[in-house]
């Protein structure tokens, strides 16, 4: 990795296939999660409306805002990271990065879904 400091940056197109790619699996990811907010949100809210009209009022549950939002934050800062990390590596290295961001963005999106089916109790 040598850098000649006074030379412009140049994207190459290996570079910029790897950007696009990752960024496509982690817009996928970034779907899901808003998916999942807004799934997760409405359930809740037509839960409280149920148990409101007949009386339950103390069954009431929250919606998981904080963890839902960082659901959907995830996969974007993921990306913007391994950008900022790679983007004056080689190709090899570039993948590498971006491999294993997609990695930690896909094993932290499923620990905080597990998160908020584990701790929301509609219905039981």
């Amino acid at each position: 990795m040598s850098v000649v400091p006074g030379r412009p940056r140049t994207v190459t197109p290996d570079k910029a296939v790897v950007w696009v790619v990752a960024a496509l699996c982690l817009a996928y990811v970034t779907w899901q999660a808003v998916g999942n907010l807004v799934g997760v949100a409405k359930s809740v809210a037509d839960f409280n409306e149920f148990v409101r009209k007949n009386g339950g009022t103390g069954l009431e549950t929250a919606t998981p805002w904080t963890v839902l939002i960082i659901d959907v934050l995830i996969a974007p800062v993921g990306f913007v990271v391994a950008w900022l990390v790679s983007r004056r590596m080689d190709l090899l290295r570039t993948v590498v990065v971006f491999v294993a961001a997609l990695c930690a963005v896909s094993a932290l999106w499923f620990t905080l879904l597990q998160y908020v089916s584990s701790t929301l109790r509609i219905g039981s």
